[in-house]
């Protein structure tokens, strides 16, 4: 299944609620799932509990369900978001690798005109 197939079937489950009520719930419904993604990760690492792969991938699928979700209500596609996450990672990391200098002093200006450059 490639993300643009994804994207038309997870809507068919969307509950219609406006532009302004659509955001709120993709936000909060990100930012939730994302909490029961570091309850995972905390119980492997905290309390030694086996990594429960199943319940994140569970997790992590409900976490896309909400950005597609935001994704449409500001009228943006899967492919456009890639194309400027990679285009702010390649200005941040001009050697196309992670380097901490880098990611710590960030030239803001030239990860903003890489991303103005894709849209």
């Amino acid at each position: 299944m490639d993300i643009n197939e994804y994207s038309k079937l997870a809507l068919r489950t969307a509950n219609d609620l406006g532009p302004t009520g659509d955001l709120i719930h993709a936000t909060l419904l990100i930012t939730s799932e994302g909490g029961e993604i570091a309850d995972v990760v905390k119980k492997h690492y905290a309390y030694g509990r086996p990594l429960d792969t199943i319940h994140l991938i569970e997790e992590v699928g409900d976490c896309m369900w909400g950005i597609n979700l935001l994704l449409k209500t500001i009228g943006v596609t899967w492919e456009e978001v890639m194309e400027v996450n990679i285009a702010k990672l390649e200005a941040r990391y001009p050697d196309l690798c992670f380097d901490d200098k880098h990611s710590l002093n960030r030239d803001k200006v030239r990860e903003e005109a890489a991303i103005r450059g894709v849209f």
